[in-house]
């Protein structure tokens, strides 16, 4: 869970960080403490490299082309 926190960081997960920061920020100065913990999920979500997608069920499938046993067929028309 810790390699999660210092591996892969790229523009999108730190651009994540700072929006629910900010959210948390915001929403402490307004009192809206139901937005707090909301902005404490977008916070731990990019932390932890986690996000809807965690386990892995909406990715798409990938295909292994060495193994691709669907020959397509050409006809010729002439």
């Amino acid at each position: 869970m810790m390699q999660n926190i210092f591996k892969n960081w790229n523009f999108v997960r730190i651009l994540r960080l700072a929006m629910g920061i900010f959210l948390v920020v915001e929403a402490v100065k307004s009192g809206m403490w139901l937005l707090v913990f909301v902005g404490a999920v977008f916070v731990a979500m990019p932390l932890l490299n986690i996000g809807c997608c965690a386990t892995g069920n909406c990715s798409v499938p990938t295909r292994n082309s060495k193994n691709n046993k669907d020959e397509v067929e050409y006809e010729e028309i002439k």
